[in-house]
């Protein structure tokens, strides 16, 4: 039993890793009205919790973006997990660009955080993960793990999917190799829905995490799953999307 929930609380952390967004317009605003979108989170074939996305607009060209998943039930009890992660930044000249990235995850353990200050100026990224601090080079298309699906969902609606891009993974700077694996229809708590599906993975990684987006949902992803040696380990499913005007 400790063993099983101990990979039912890792199911939960790679859901913390899992990015979410909305497509961005080249003119700098928002195309879309903030949001909320709840997901349900599967391991090992159980239920583990609940994630929340949320979607806001912050000024001319500005957004902040928020993730946050809670373990339920027995789960909560005995995994006693949380994360939660914030993202904030600007769309400047049709660019997706991150000033501010915190990841915070609480067990019963033990916390650790992650922060990322991002100074496009100056052409550097100051990472921190837990005591470990670094400086990264900060150069154009580099973002955080948040608003990564930004600028895919971007691109989709550009049919310009490109091969791979580049974020800051805690403190290193990492290339994820994306791969368009075509349309599929789903069956959802939304309704049935046409989907591009996406993968990316890190070069010699065995995990490989796809994203389905819908079109009709201006590329929301309705569907994530996260694959290890061919095995799935996690997957979020949406239930409801909350739209304000």
């Amino acid at each position: 039993m400790r063993r099983r929930m101990k990979r039912l609380f890792h199911a939960i952390m790679l859901a913390a890793g899992l990015a979410f967004g909305l497509s961005t317009s080249a003119s700098g605003e928002l195309p879309v009205a903030p949001f909320q979108a709840h997901y349900e989170v599967y391991g090992q074939g159980l239920s583990l919790g609940e994630a929340v996305m949320s979607l806001a607009a912050d000024g001319s060209g500005g957004y902040q973006m928020s993730s946050d998943v809670r373990p339920n039930g027995l789960v909560a009890l005995l995994a006693s997990a949380s994360v939660s992660e914030r993202a904030s930044g600007e769309i400047r000249d049709g660019r997706i660009q991150p000033t501010r990235y915190e990841r915070q995850m609480e067990t019963s353990k033990k916390s650790g955080d992650v922060q990322l200050r991002f100074d496009w100026s100056a052409g550097r990224v100051e990472a921190r993960s837990g005591t470990r601090q670094v400086t990264l080079p900060l150069s154009p298309g580099v973002v955080d793990p948040l608003s990564l699906n930004m600028v895919v969902m971007r691109d989709l609606q550009r049919d310009r999917l490109p091969k791979q891009y580049t974020l800051v993974d805690e403190t290193a700077l990492r290339t994820f190799q994306i791969r368009n694996e075509g349309e599929e229809v789903l069956d959802t708590s939304l309704g049935r829905l046409r989907t591009f599906r996406v993968s990316h993975s890190k070069p010699g990684n065995t995990r490989i995490t796809t994203f389905w987006f819908a079109p009709e949902l201006r590329y929301l992803p309705v569907r994530i799953a996260q694959h290890k040696k061919g095995k799935e380990v996690m997957r979020m499913e949406i239930r409801t999307v909350e739209r304000q005007p």
